[in-house]
């Protein structure tokens, strides 16, 4: 039904309860109410952003970020290893989660990462799995290029790799620039070849993207306008927003597991209890699922002793094992006939593109982060780097403090990791860096952009992290955020690896046809020493926005929170489904992963897997 009152919700009989109305808490809500004699509630701290430019249109992306309105807008404790500055670390607020503030790229992740999770101990969670609910969530739009453009642009996908009728609409943009296939060019030519359809799992290559915009409407398309949207009239779909979980009520059964009984939330200042007869599932992701645990009593009993926190279950997993993708921005001005997102500061221009989005083409109907490449080891990096990277990829390739409280068992789970990583370096067909291209200067520290010039942003990241970090409670006030300590640069090996890129994307430019739209270097100027760029990198990094593992999906034995079923251990009925159950990350965008882990979450609770 319609957002309910608060009244309305503590009053209802619930069969389940999901903590999160994020991108996987609507997934799981909509799919279990299919069956009419199932009532779920949706508790969800943020609001309903329905109609709002900031979240629909999808040229305006970004916009939202740092606006408590729709931004959680964390940040990092000081970043030891990244000249002690506190990184933001923005996450979703509101119905939909971060889908509603993500930048709207659908990049797949590959068949090696995933098949890497079940040998890690999760039975039946492979690429062939999983890709079937990939599948089950989107629906991919025609493309509309000639079959010659379609070469040119590298977007040939394969229909059997996509889903077409799923909640999600993926497109292709319409907005291509002369710099598009310039930059495609300029790769190839320094041994990177396109990439027709990165959905195939095989991630290596050059592309053009698809996002998560319907193309039919030019807007955003998102677990609220997907999952949400068409089925709020269903009297068995509950949703509260701006009601802020504080901690699962849990109840100590006969066999001594623990059983979820519901939930407490704050809402208008006054405290609630929401209780649900079947399970509790909890979808707040990688940073607020850890605390709500440790809050709620579950977590690593020497973190909770020091809060004065009963430890109900002790998994000192839970908080542990964070990864994330980071960046650095690599900026020249471009010739001034590409049409980059500056125009829209030019009121003439903007006026047109206005018109043109009404028609649902131009700058504003799609996606200026167009053009991704994967690039693996060989070619960013010599043999000599390979060979280090390699060594680096262990426990004791971090810097040793990173792991010196760390129980045990999580370091056996996240050496288990490394292993894994290990064979990838020297991988051909396994990415270790990503280039992100954005249609104009994008925003860094200490420039101010010239808006009446074009500009050109290739993005240089690592996709798989070597460093480790951790997200745990700094209070026992839910309201207090977590303490988030990602770790950056822990590892020399994700240093080594975003300046080898760098260094790479040097030729990149200079190579034709991408060298002649290039008018200058903006950042870096392409003249700095190595030792220069390893600087320049720890004041330039940022994150790509894409945590996982806080509440890994492991074996007990190594770390894990969950099991392969998603069910907290020492629990009865309490699930952790988002991508803080992600176990090992991928080289990809992560929201592809979040629709696909609650599309499987659901046929878990189910009983139909």
């Amino acid at each position: 039904m319609p957002i309910v009152t608060v009244d309305q919700f503590v009053s209802s009989e619930l069969d389940y309860l999901v903590v999160g109305g994020g991108t996987s808490g609507l997934v799981v809500a909509a799919r279990l109410t299919e069956n009419p004699n199932v009532t779920v509630g949706v508790l969800e701290a943020g609001k309903y952003h329905e109609n709002d430019p900031l979240v629909n249109v999808p040229g305006m992306m970004a916009r939202a970020m740092h606006n408590s309105e729709y931004d959680w807008d964390f940040r990092t404790v000081p970043q030891k290893y990244v000249k002690d500055r506190q990184l933001p670390q923005s996450r979703g607020k509101g119905l939909g989660g971060s889908s509603m503030l993500n930048l709207l790229a659908m990049a797949r992740p590959g068949k090696v990462e995933l098949d890497a999770w079940e040998e890690l101990g999760n039975a039946g969670w492979n690429w062939e799995t999983t890709l079937d609910y990939m599948k089950r969530s989107e629906r991919l739009d025609p493309v509309n290029l000639s079959p010659e453009d379609a070469a040119r642009f590298a977007a040939v996908p394969n229909p059997i790799n996509h889903g077409t009728n799923g909640p999600i609409a993926k497109s292709f943009p319409p907005h291509i620039t002369e710099c598009h296939t310039a930059v495609l060019d300029a790769l190839e030519a320094n041994g990177l070849p396109r990439n027709p359809d990165n959905g195939d799992g095989y991630p290596v290559g050059s592309l053009l993207v698809v996002s998560n915009v319907d193309s039919k409407t030019a807007t955003r398309s998102y677990a609220a306008s997907g999952y949400y949207a068409p089925n709020a009239q269903r009297p068995n779909f509950l949703v509260l927003t701006e009601a802020y979980a504080t901690k699962i009520i849990l109840a100590t059964t006969v066999n001594g597991l623990q059983r979820a009984t519901g939930a407490s939330f704050q809402y208008q200042g006054q405290l609630y209890n929401v209780q649900a007869t079947k399970e509790v599932i909890l979808s707040a992701g990688t940073f607020q699922s850890p605390q709500l645990l440790e809050l709620s009593g579950i977590g690593d009993k020497d973190i909770l002793a020091s809060f004065g926190i009963e430890n109900k279950i002790d998994l000192p997993g839970v908080g542990a094992n964070l990864q994330d993708h980071a960046l650095v921005p690599t900026v020249v001005e471009v010739d001034g006939k590409v049409k980059s997102i500056e125009i829209l500061f030019d009121t003439a221009q903007l006026a047109e593109q206005q018109k043109l989005y009404a028609q649902q083409e131009g700058i504003l109907a799609g996606i200026p982060s167009s053009v991704f490449a994967f690039m693996p080891g060989n070619v960013i990096g010599s043999l000599d780097n390979i060979k280090k990277w390699k060594q680096l990829s262990s426990i004791s390739g971090s810097t040793p403090e990173i792991f010196e409280t760390t129980k045990p068992t999580v370091k056996e789970g996240i050496q288990k990791q490394y292993d894994i990583l290990a064979r990838w370096i020297d991988d051909p067909e396994q990415p270790l860096s990503q280039l992100l291209m954005f249609n104009g200067h994008f925003p860094v520290a200490g420039i101010k952009p010239d808006f009446s010039k074009r500009h050109l942003t290739l993005l240089c990241a690592y996709t798989h992290p070597f460093h480790r970090g951790t997200v745990h409670i700094s209070s026992t006030d839910p309201a207090v955020p977590p303490a988030i300590q990602q770790n950056y640069f822990s590892n020399e090996a994700d240093l080594d690896i975003l300046v080898k890129t760098v260094q790479w994307m040097t030729k990149v430019y200079a190579t034709e046809p991408l060298k002649s739209l290039v008018v200058r270097r903006v950042v870096p100027t392409g003249e700095e020493s190595e030792e220069e760029l390893r600087e320049w990198a720890k004041e330039m990094l940022a994150t790509v926005h894409h945590p996982v593992g806080t509440c890994t999906m492991l074996p007990k034995e190594l770390g894990g929170v969950v099991s392969s079923r998603l069910l907290v251990y020492g629990t009865e009925n309490l699930r952790v489904i988002d991508t803080s159950v992600v176990p090992l990350q991928i080289s990809s965008n992560v929201q592809t992963l979040a629709y696909a882990v609650a599309e499987k979450g659901a046929d878990i609770i189910k009983g139909l897997i």
